[in-house]
């Protein structure tokens, strides 16, 4: 690398997370499907989730239900991460999965590991049910200098505030974590790896 002027800002690692609100998705039909779900798989998963209930993982190829939304997600993935990444091949859906948080549940922080891209697609999410934070790995950010503002070169964390129809895909090796679920009501993700 050479530098141009006399003086340069040179970005080392680069880190985007990657948001759209998709259109046309049944989030009833999905919810029906995952009420059938519940009453067959009666002992949930239990990873990153404190309390909440992770369904079993869905293996490639899902179920059907999920056909049209996995299609929208590729298509989102292919005009962007993968480009962004330069992946060469496919980039489908490995394996997903439900997790749905009721009052006072919450996920650790976690990372999803051996993956190159992971993802969440939220189906219900009411106010104040719980926010995805991202952390910022770089260790020696904030150890001894306050600063004005936050922004993407000092913050310790980011967070998304979900709505209904938001999908996010990032990093798999991005640690995040879900804040607690305040709301009366249920908070219904589709999680995935890429």
């Amino acid at each position: 690398m050479q530098i141009k002027g006399t003086q340069e800002a040179i970005t080392l690692f680069e880190v985007k997370v990657y948001a759209t609100k998709l259109k046309g998705i049944d989030h009833e039909k999905i919810k029906k499907q995952l009420k059938k779900l519940k009453q067959i798989q009666r002992n949930p998963i239990e990873a990153s989730n404190e309390g909440g209930w992770h369904s079993e993982i869905f293996w490639n190829p899902p179920p059907t239900y999920l056909e049209a939304l996995n299609k929208k997600i590729v298509k989102f993935v292919q005009e962007t991460a993968r480009k962004d990444f330069e992946i060469r091949g496919d980039t489908p859906i490995h394996n997903s999965w439900f997790i749905c948080n009721k009052k006072g549940d919450f996920n650790k922080p976690h990372k999803h590991p051996p993956y190159t891209l992971s993802g969440a697609y939220y189906i219900q999410a009411p106010k104040n049910s719980g926010d995805i934070v991202f952390k910022n790995d770089m260790e020696m950010n904030n150890y001894a200098t306050t600063y004005w503002n936050y922004n993407t070169v000092n913050s310790k964390e980011f967070t998304v505030v979900p709505e209904e129809g938001l999908l996010l895909i990032f990093p798999a090796w991005l640690e995040h974590y879900v804040k607690v679920n305040k709301s009366s009501q249920e908070r219904i993700v589709y999680s995935f790896n890429i």
